[in-house]
């Protein structure tokens, strides 16, 4: 009894809110078509100056910046690896660690040149405090006919 008390009172609300509200559109776009009506609503759009959203990286993280230290499993085979920070060349590992100053959108990437050879992984050992990208503990693994891969871009909080 309860339940069709409320369904006839839904259906009494809401079937006329909804077609209120369908004619009301219909009878928008049927004015909109009048060039007479358009041209006033145009001028009275022009007139009232229009709140946009501003795009592009906040003012305070244009100039962020952190270093990453990235290590590989095996100095031996991480000599074969050239690192690349915006496709610009920083040289192959020389040790097993390599520390690399980033900027906010830079990306840091590998090349393996000797992809045929044994595998090696490189780790993201360490990053800046307020470093969002990349993420401290992601790793890549070249060689093995792997030889390419990146690291997402990096990203401050």
């Amino acid at each position: 009894m309860a339940i069709r008390r409320m369904r006839r009172m839904l259906d009494d609300i809401l079937v006329p809110v909804g077609l209120g509200t369908l004619t009301t559109l219909v009878l928008a776009q049927l004015a909109m078509q009048m060039p007479q009506v358009r041209d006033r609503v145009e001028a009275m759009a022009r007139s009232h100056p229009v709140m946009a959203m501003q795009t592009g990286t906040p003012p305070g993280l244009d100039g962020a910046t952190g270093s990453i230290i990235l290590t590989a499993d095996s100095a031996a085979r991480a000599a074969d690896v050239i690192v690349f920070r915006n496709g610009v060349s920083l040289g192959p590992f020389t040790t097993d660690e390599m520390q690399i100053l980033v900027h906010a959108g830079d990306v840091i990437s590998f090349r393996d040149t000797m992809p045929q050879g044994p595998p090696v992984t490189l780790y993201v050992q360490d990053g800046a405090s307020d470093m969002l990208y990349p993420v401290t503990g992601e790793t890549i693994t070249l060689g093995g006919g792997t030889a390419t891969a990146s690291l997402e871009p990096v990203a401050f909080f």
